[in-house]
């Protein structure tokens, strides 16, 4: 695949001939790729030369003395904005990294053009047992530097820029230039607010016997790597209230994030449901009446306890606050607890609030608007919208009934179930797998209630 704003960028020192075998590999799935040459010794770069003077799609930049990894790709970023392009995926020279899945990678950055798109590593049988247990350290230490998850391997250099934010995240540090630039780099992008998307890629281990080529120096680049978490440790001690702030302006996103595709591994995306509940539709006159209740235009307003599920931890998240729904403004989520934040929804899109009344902006992200806009007619049920994305299923049990929506094309989640009774909807559950799903439950309805031009201004987009 060829584009005009995104390349494959190849930082390369002494690699040998897996070089040239490593950019032969990339050229077959994406186009233009760059190498960048770190002051080679080793007449590595020839061949590459040679095929770049017949191959177009292939660029050849030089330094004239090794400066590291950081410094190369930091060329390779000045080069390429100079030059137009707006992403580039970085990946090492060596042969390891999967040039298969550069097209995945560089999908997935078209979906999400704000964030960095991270490659998690999956190790085959042979790589050490030393090496991949060494890395729950560097994991272990970037959780603290970012106050959480959101980095799931900060090691792994198989990974999508946006340039500009890279840029300027290298600007900010007369380090990052050797072995300490894939952590450090992703740390600062972090702390500037540059999203996250991290991606399963199973990868190669050559050992020496294989062609594998490896310039870690155990003493010199360990103390490096020491000096960089202390580094930034350091910077941590004020830039906590910062990220905090980050955090929580992220996290009322993060409900309606999990329903994009691309935010969750593949192997996390389920199946439609394998026994759903009998098919229904407002000609039935067992469900018109319900169905004609969600439907009511008209204003309401809900506590709410949300619950949210994720494969790697052994409870729910649990929120709570109050929703707000609008026909004419969206609709509101105010959470008080555990800390304040409020996300508005609504045909616009999705915009947080803080408790001083600021607005922040979200990503634009086209899977997002796609679940926004899927939240805004089922909690309104537009029945009309809905029924032309889904498949209505539903059970009744006395005065208490469930309805199942399932997509009619596969998607983002595998269902999403309302359940009420005769006092209307009580609680949504947004089903992405059986380890990854939301719960909200609502009670203390209040309808038709009448919101003043203060509460509009308040809890809605002005």
């Amino acid at each position: 695949m060829t584009s005009t704003t995104r390349l494959v960028l190849i930082p390369s020192y002494n690699t040998g001939p897996r070089l040239l075998s490593t950019v032969q590999e990339a050229l077959q799935y994406w186009a233009p790729v760059w190498v960048v040459v770190d002051g080679s010794t080793d007449g590595s770069e020839h061949p590459v030369q040679a095929l770049a003077a017949a191959d177009p799609r292939l660029r050849v930049l030089r330094l004239p003395r090794n400066r590291g990894k950081g410094a190369a790709i930091a060329f390779g970023v000045d080069a390429a904005l100079a030059a137009g392009f707006t992403h580039a995926l970085a990946m090492d020279s060596d042969g390891q990294h999967p040039a298969n899945l550069i097209g995945q990678f560089m999908a997935i950055s078209a979906e999400h053009p704000a964030a960095m798109i991270l490659g998690r590593p999956i190790f085959g049988p042979e790589a050490p047992v030393a090496r991949r247990q060494g890395r729950k350290l560097s994991v272990a230490m970037v959780r603290v530097e970012i106050l959480g998850e959101g980095i799931d391997d900060p090691l792994f250099g198989f990974r999508v820029y946006p340039l500009a934010a890279l840029q300027r995240a290298m600007r900010d540090t007369l380090w990052a230039r050797g072995f300490d630039f894939d952590q450090e780099a992703i740390v600062r992008m972090f702390w500037a607010g540059t999203p996250t998307v991290n991606v399963p890629a199973p990868c190669r281990y050559l050992s020496k016997a294989d062609g594998g080529v490896s310039h870690f120096n155990y003493l010199r680049d360990n103390v490096l790597l020491v000096w960089l978490q202390l580094r930034l440790l350091g910077q941590l001690s004020w830039r906590w209230p910062q990220i905090l702030r980050l955090r929580r302006a992220r996290r009322g996103a993060l409900a309606l994030l999990l329903l994009a595709a691309g935010l969750a591994a593949p192997s996390l995306r389920a199946a439609a449901l394998t026994n759903p509940d009998p098919v229904i539709s407002a000609a039935d006159v067992r469900w018109a009446p319900i169905l004609a209740q969600l439907g009511q235009a008209e204003n309401r307003q809900s506590h709410f306890e949300e619950r949210r599920y994720f494969p790697f931890r052994t409870g729910p998240v649990v929120l709570s606050g109050t929703v707000r729904i609008s026909p004419a403004h969206g609709l509101s989520l105010e959470y008080q607890q555990p800390d304040y934040r409020m996300v508005i929804v609504d045909s616009d899109g999705l915009l947080m609030r803080d408790r001083s009344g600021r607005d922040h902006p979200v990503p634009n992200d086209p899977h997002l608007t796609q679940a926004v806009g899927a939240f805004v007619s089922i909690l309104r049920f537009d029945q009309k919208q809905i029924e032309a994305q889904y498949i209505l299923h539903g059970s009744q049990a006395g005065p208490d009934w469930r309805i199942s929506l399932v997509p009619r094309q596969p998607g983002d989640w595998s269902a999403i179930v309302l359940n009420g009774n005769a006092a209307g909807l009580a609680g949504i559950e947004l089903v992405r797998s059986k380890s990854l799903r939301i719960v909200i439950a609502l009670s203390d309805h209040q309808s038709d209630v009448a919101f003043t031009a203060a509460d509009l201004a308040r809890y809605f987009r002005p």
